[in-house]
């Protein structure tokens, strides 16, 4: 593969000079870099990989000149430059064990990102550190991991079905839990879901802080409303694919519908909004608003990658901060640029900082700390 070659390739898809069609295979290239991690993948593959994008490519000739949209900075570009970087490393480091993992310049600062990683609450108080070696649980007449291995049996206990469980992650850590009715949940950094061992026949009912993405089933019999409630506002479903952002930290309360109907009950009015599929609810205080968007940039954190469209620089970082367990620390007024793009969840914070660095924007890491600013 010509490397000189494809670097431009990747510059002109972040400067916004490539074809709908070129674009759109770069894409699916971004995205599967989200689904594995590059730095396991055998050098024969990765070389592979940038061939079959080059050859699919080379008999298209690409603009000359197409001035790039002010503001617009491609995060895809930060995954293409790791891979660019694995295409060259990635031989010499898997041919020798002793030396770990990581881009050949030395980097005296830096921090992982996120995983699996949640503590299990019972009724009684007791906490369970999860294992991070797994992806979620499953709570039924025994407690287990998605792969069937035992974290708590119950069997023989006696829960408290009056008092709720709950399930949260830190910052820097997902999960997902299957409920007792089958329900599936996705939870996001720094967020906790509370749920009863057992439905009753009326209702399901499970609280929200944070963000989670939820796929619900419909009952078995007679049809019982699943609802979920947060400060700002109870959703009501029967079987549907949504998220919802709640955190306490931030002033609006976003549901998004992906599949199925829900209802948003806004708990200041009383009133009630019906989403359709690729629908946003926001709920500001009393105000209620609906807004059409695009779902994958939405749901993109649950299939590890960060996907911004348009997104305002602090709230960008809002997602760097959860997922790498970092605070984000101002010097001077925060960036007013708005990012769009993809980049994977599964590289170090460096790459970020290098990114924001290339992209006009000075940051550096100190401690658990991102200090943007001179």
């Amino acid at each position: 593969m010509n490397t000189e070659k494809f670097k431009r390739l990747i510059e002109k898809y972040q400067s916004g000079e490539l074809t709908g069609e070129q674009r759109a295979l770069l894409d699916q290239w971004f995205d599967s870099i989200g689904d594995t991690e590059p730095a396991h993948w055998p050098p024969d593959q990765l070389e592979a990989l940038g061939s079959r994008i080059m050859d699919r490519l080379q008999n298209e000739s690409l603009p000359t000149t197409t001035p790039p949209q002010r503001f617009r900075r491609w995060l895809p570009y930060v995954a293409a430059a790791l891979l660019l970087s694995v295409l060259g490393t990635t031989y010499y480091y898997l041919s020798s064990p002793r030396k770990p993992l990581q881009p050949a310049t030395a980097i005296a600062q830096d921090i992982e990102p996120g995983g699996n990683k949640a503590t299990l609450t019972l009724p009684d108080g007791q906490t369970i550190n999860l294992s991070t070696e797994q992806t979620g649980v499953i709570i039924g007449n025994e407690i287990t991991y998605a792969d069937g291995s035992s974290v708590l049996n119950t069997r023989n206990q006696t829960l408290d079905v009056s008092k709720p469980l709950s399930l949260s992650t830190p910052k820097g850590g997902t999960y997902q839990i299957t409920l007792p009715d089958g329900t599936r949940v996705w939870l996001n950094s720094a967020s906790t879901l509370r749920y009863p061992p057992r439905f009753d026949k009326s209702a399901r009912i499970v609280e929200l802080e944070g963000e989670a993405y939820f796929e619900v089933v419909s009952a078995a019999h007679k049809p019982r409303p699943f609802r979920v409630k947060t400060k700002e506002q109870t959703v009501e479903v029967l079987g549907t694919h949504f998220c919802i952002t709640a955190y306490v930290d931030e002033p609006e309360t976003k549901t998004t519908l992906v599949e199925g109907a829900v209802n948003v009950f806004n708990l200041k009015t009383n009133r009630a909004n019906q989403l359709k599929p690729g629908e946003q609810s926001i709920i500001r205080n009393a105000e209620t608003e609906i807004r059409n968007v695009n779902t994958e940039t939405v749901i993109a954190w649950k299939n590890g990658i960060f996907y911004f469209e348009e997104t305002p620089f602090e709230q960008m970082m809002k997602q760097i901060d959860r997922w790498y367990d970092i605070d984000v620390h101002y010097q001077g007024a925060a960036p007013k640029e708005l990012f769009s793009g993809k980049m994977s969840k599964n590289v170090n914070l460096q790459i970020f900082v290098d990114f924001l660095k290339d992209s006009g924007i000075h940051s550096r890491i100190k401690g658990r700390q991102l200090i943007v600013g001179e």
